[in-house]
């Protein structure tokens, strides 16, 4: 399942030169006439120094110390008349006749002109990326889209002194960098990933390619270009076939470099037909990763599992980010079981084990190894093992809207119902006139019966958007437990989003009638965020946003994929065809209460520390479920944290995504509440 063949590591660290290379081409680069500044000072000083050196040795400057040359040799540049006392003296004429020359090199208007001239030339290619770069190890990306904002932003929380980007793209520079701008601003985030560069040029040139270094890339990033504004609906086949286009482009670009070490590449795509090449390419060549990432599956097995369960919005995103903990993959170490290492770990989780691998939660890989002496509970398990009763209370999901997504979520729907055999969970479907056929034949297809259930349930058309109460209102009001609104894949930039939020804004006050129910909204453009009011119980998911940190992850760990697609489905559970080989399901990620997870629990449960928490639930479920953090006053807190920032697992403060979402429980230790959710990694 896993290979780390020629990845270059989380958080390796560069050697000094090259994080020296690297930050003097970005300086060259992002301010070039800083940079022509700087040497024109420069040559200027250093003719000054040389002059003052010249006229030292003459006989009439005998005795002077140095700032009075430098004033005399200044003075004689700029003003050869002036008050400089000349010798007779042969050697002298010759001396100060140079000295005079050198003035009129650098400060005679000539030479301001003929430097002013290079100097707009410069810059001109600059701007336009004709100079060459000579960065390594750096990630470069290809193309532009909505996720790459939230990919830059993401950095900003990783090692950035070892992480350096590079963007390619047909956009201009400047709309790319003021969208990266206005992403730190609506983050109100004080800080900024600088070390980036963004070039507009052709991503299918290899000039343009030999000019980014991609050569020396450690990881290249293919990314769905962005719609442009008079892009009609149904051109995402197109686009598609422009990543194909390119990713061709670039493994013939790497298939004629002759080296061992190939950068890894991870493909954006949402086609069968591109995933199968990608696939087909990394068979082919062992010695370079490629991953291609289809975002309609992993945005839609996220709506998925969070319509069931809101409150791993906020763990999914901690976990899929540099932000908080993060997932790592390790050599497992040599006769440690997973289990010795849940009680000796000072401050990381270990969740299961593949191929010689063992997969961690934890803040700093660092941490990763560390370990004490097995700890003594204080708290027995309990004297008689249970299965977990996970009583999901989410039973009616309406979705409205028909994209890409759909199938997928039923499918993570489907496969959830027959996993954990959640009989009264069902889907009601809605669409506009337009999606009526797509919605018949999804009613009609075998494969999502179990979760549709046409026999009871049939879909909605709803007439007028504007008006969604005339048709929604009697299921949104008074049945549903969740709804999603998704949006349109085929609109063009200044459409993308419209339909999830007409449709939110007209139902809003219905939905907030009924305080159960849970809203997802799905957002592409991150920017339209600030139209949702954040009130209540709504959940929103932000499609760029969640996908620039999975990106994010990728760019420094390919094989992250396969781990993270794992956590969030229920694949196990799946039919398999004939053919085809069963999907091995490592484990999925559930949120439930106390009180749902813990039979007749009604009152608080008082633990003297994570570890406790997590050692008790471990051994009273046969090693079935492992605690990996809490949810408290809808605050999601991952327990694997560093010895640097607490006391580790024994530790009873929580820490959240950012340091200052913290929680100390009264007392010495964790104290749960019957309605506080536990975030548990079902294993198997």
């Amino acid at each position: 399942m896993f290979s780390t063949k020629n990845s270059y590591g989380v958080n390796e660290k560069m050697n000094g030169k090259d994080r020296f290379t690297n930050k003097l081409n970005i300086f060259k680069e992002n301010f070039a006439s800083a940079r022509v500044g700087v040497l024109i000072i420069s040559l200027n000083v250093v003719f000054i120094i040389l002059s003052a050196v010249l006229i030292s040795v003459l006989p009439e400057n005998t005795g002077h110390s140095v700032p009075e040359l430098l004033r005399l040799a200044f003075t004689l540049m700029v003003n050869p008349s002036g008050k400089y006392v000349y010798s007779e003296a042969p050697i002298s004429l010759i001396i100060t006749t140079v000295v005079v020359l050198l003035g009129m090199i650098s400060l005679t208007g000539g030479t301001v002109g003929f430097i002013t001239s290079y100097i707009s030339d410069f810059l001109a290619k600059t701007a336009h990326g004709k100079t060459q770069l000579h960065l390594k190890n750096h990630i470069v990306i290809l193309n532009y889209n909505n996720k790459v904002p939230s990919i830059i932003f993401d950095y900003c929380f990783d090692d950035m002194k070892n992480t350096y980007i590079t963007i390619l793209t047909r956009e201009e520079k400047q709309t790319v960098l003021d969208e990266i701008e206005n992403m730190y601003n609506q983050k109100d985030s004080k800080k900024r990933f600088k070390n980036i560069i963004v070039r507009s040029g052709n991503p299918m040139s290899k000039i343009d390619l030999d000019k980014i270094n991609i050569k020396d890339a450690r990881t290249v990033l293919i990314m769905t270009p962005k719609p442009s504004d008079g892009e009609v609906p149904g051109v995402t086949e197109d686009r598609s076939f422009e990543v194909s286009k390119l990713f061709m482009f670039v493994t013939w670009y790497f298939t004629n470099i002759k080296s061992e070490e190939k950068a890894n590449i991870v493909v954006e795509t949402s086609s069968s037909n591109m995933e199968k090449m990608v696939k087909e390419y990394k068979n082919e060549n062992n010695n370079q990763i490629a991953v291609p990432v289809d975002y309609n599956e992993i945005t839609g097995k996220m709506l998925a599992i969070i319509s069931i369960m809101p409150s791993l919005n906020g763990v999914m995103k901690q976990l899929f980010s540099f932000e908080g903990v993060e997932i790592y993959i390790k050599d497992a170490p040599d006769k440690i079981s997973l289990e010795d290492e849940y009680k000796c770990n000072t401050s990381v989780v270990p969740l299961f084990d593949n191929d010689g691998k063992r997969v961690y939660i934890a803040e700093d890989e660092d941490e990763i190894g560390n370990m004490i002496s097995p700890v003594k509970l204080k708290r027995a398990p309990l004297e008689n093992p249970f299965e977990p009763r996970i009583v999901f209370e989410k039973k009616e999901i309406i979705i409205v809207g028909v994209n890409c997504k759909l199938h997928h979520i039923l499918e993570s729907l489907a496969c959830f119902k027959k996993k954990y055999n959640n009989e009264e969970l069902h889907v009601i479907l809605a669409g506009v006139k337009d999606e009526e056929e797509k919605l018949k034949e999804i009613y009609v297809n075998p494969k999502y019966t179990g979760i549709l259930m046409p026999e009871k349930y049939h879909y909605i058309i709803v007439s007028d958007i504007y008006n969604p109460m005339a048709d929604l209102g009697e299921v949104t009001s008074d049945k549903a437990d969740s709804i999603i609104f998704l949006s349109d894949d085929n609109a063009s930039s200044i459409h993308i989003d419209e339909k999830p939020l007409i449709y939110w804004t007209n139902l809003k006050k219905s939905l907030r009638s009924n305080k159960n129910v849970d809203v997802i909204v799905e957002i592409l453009d991150s920017q339209n965020m600030s139209i949702i009011e954040l009130k209540n119980k709504d959940q929103i998911i932000v499609s760029d946003d969640f996908l620039g940190h999975l990106y994010a992850q990728l760019g420094k760990t390919p094989e992250r994929l396969d781990v993270l697609k794992d956590m969030i489905t229920s694949e196990g559970a799946n039919e398999v065809e004939e053919g085809e080989e069963e999907a091995q399901d490592e484990g999925d990620f559930i949120c439930a209460t106390v009180k749902q997870f813990f039979e007749g629990v009604d009152t608080e449960l008082k633990f003297a520390t994570k570890r406790e928490l997590m050692m008790w639930v471990y051994e009273s479920t046969g090693h079935k479920a492992l605690p990996i953090g809490v949810v408290k006053d809808a605050v999601p807190y991952i327990f694997a944290r560093t010895t640097g920032k607490n006391t580790g697992l024994d530790s009873d403060v929580l820490l959240g995504i950012s340091d200052d979402m913290v929680y100390k429980s009264k007392g010495n230790g964790i104290t749960l509440d019957p309605d506080d959710e536990i975030v548990v990694f079902m294993i198997g």
